[in-house]
């Protein structure tokens, strides 16, 4: 093993111009392991790596028992999910108010790109890139609440920020996390915490996180993140809906009643929100156009078989199993139409209050309430202003046009045109 002064002289004499940058990345790329895994070597028997690391001057993190390096296979998408979902709610307990509906978005933002990158079709392994995506939106978050968290707190989130950033530096096919690292960067922010931060599960939490991730004073709304059970989803069915199907000779009875179960849900939610008389009819006519664009008022294809998509989309609002894992029961959103229909409706409400309201939309230039809920509800907070051609492909672009036609319908009093994706 080269000792440091003859490794430099090498390193600047020897080598020749073209391969200078490619030494520089492999060195950076041992600093990456050895900055995670926080060992330090005996000072009697120094590692190249930690000469590399002396070489350019890149400060270690502090030894976390049991952490390795970035070797071995990569941690699969649920660990990464279960991983970032940990640290989500870690840092909600200690957010400041004023950056809890930030950290939401950024959760949310990230449970969307996840569903997409899993999609059926996708080669490769998502987990870098959901990991460097990730961290762009929760980094600015953390960092802006340090100088409001106590010391030894801030100290905790300023390691977890350092040895994220140089994760994230990098980038690409070059960035392997492996179980044990995400563990380790995992108990870089909670050193006691015994529960395993890779474990996937689809049960709904029992922790409150609406306390985290919504301010104190809106504690009311309808949608929570992570409820001990999700609000007004977990009522009971109010008809046999469950046992009808939208067959031809029965049409127009199965449509009336999905209509009346719609209209009554979204005054219960509206009334329980105390969203204001003045948004209430634009609140029912979203969760109308919303359902209609999704399943044409469809919960089943077959008895005791739920509309899914291959990205897993269920029921009757196409809510996904995997952005909203932990919020909302799966086997609700999958077996009970009352269910699915009252989480699209908690879902629509939130990106219409917190969202669409909140950021003046209706302000914009071709703004529009209700589009702007819509185009959140498909894509997430981020695609809030995708209907007004901000990121928007011409994919994205075709689905919030079709949202837009049948909202014009629905707004003027014809919700029942749902039927026309029946007739042939």
């Amino acid at each position: 093993m080269l000792a440091l002064d003859s490794w430099r002289r090498h390193f600047r004499f020897s080598v020749r111009p073209k391969r200078l940058l490619a030494r520089a990345l492999h060195a950076a790329g041992l600093l990456v392991g050895l900055l995670i895994s926080g060992a330090q070597a005996d000072a009697s028997n120094d590692t190249r790596e930690v000469q590399l690391a002396a070489a350019f001057e890149l400060p270690q993190l502090p030894k976390v028992p049991g952490l390795p390096s970035l070797t071995g296979p990569s941690a699969d998408w649920r660990q990464f999910d279960s991983f970032f979902t940990f640290v989500v709610k870690r840092f909600g307990d200690d957010v400041p108010a004023n950056l809890k509906d930030p950290l939401g978005d950024a959760f949310l933002d990230s449970r969307y790109e996840l569903t997409s990158a899993v999609a059926p079709g996708k080669g490769g392994n998502p987990v870098p890139e959901l990991f460097i995506n990730g961290w762009k939106r929760l980094s600015p978050i953390m960092n802006q609440a340090l100088p409001a968290l106590p010391k030894q707190t801030a100290s905790l989130y300023s390691t977890f920020i350092g040895a994220a950033d140089k994760l994230a530096l990098t980038g690409g096919a070059g960035l392997n996390l492996t179980p044990d690292a995400l563990k380790g960067m995992a108990k870089l922010i909670a050193p006691s915490s015994t529960t395993d931060p890779l474990a996937y599960s689809t049960n709904v939490s029992q922790s409150r996180l609406d306390h985290r991730f919504l301010p104190e004073r809106e504690l009311a709304t309808a949608i929570s993140f992570w409820f001990g059970r999700a609000a007004l989803a977990a009522e009971p069915a109010a008809s046999d809906l469950n046992q009808m199907l939208p067959d031809p000779k029965d049409l127009q009875r199965y449509l009336t009643a999905v209509r009346n179960m719609l209209a009554e849900l979204s005054d219960k939610i509206a009334t329980k929100s105390k969203l204001s008389d003045e948004r209430k009819p634009i609140y029912r006519q979203i969760v109308f156009t919303a359902a209609w664009q999704e399943s044409c008022w469809r919960q089943y294809v077959k008895k005791g078989t739920p509309l899914a998509s291959a990205t897993g989309d269920l029921g009757l609002m196409q809510v996904n199993r995997n952005t909203w894992r932990g919020v909302y029961d799966l086997k609700g959103l999958g077996g009970d139409i009352n269910y699915n229909s009252n989480a699209g409706g908690e879902i629509l409400l939130h990106y219409l209050t917190k969202h669409a309201i909140r950021k003046n939309e209706e302000k914009q230039a071709a703004g529009n309430l209700a589009r702007a809920t819509y185009s959140a509800y498909n894509g997430g907070p981020g695609a809030l202003g995708r209907y007004r051609g901000v990121r928007q492909s011409p994919t994205w672009k075709k689905v919030d046009e079709a949202f837009w036609e049948k909202f014009q319908v629905v707004s003027a009093g014809n919700e029942m045109a749902v039927k026309t994706c029946y007739e042939k």
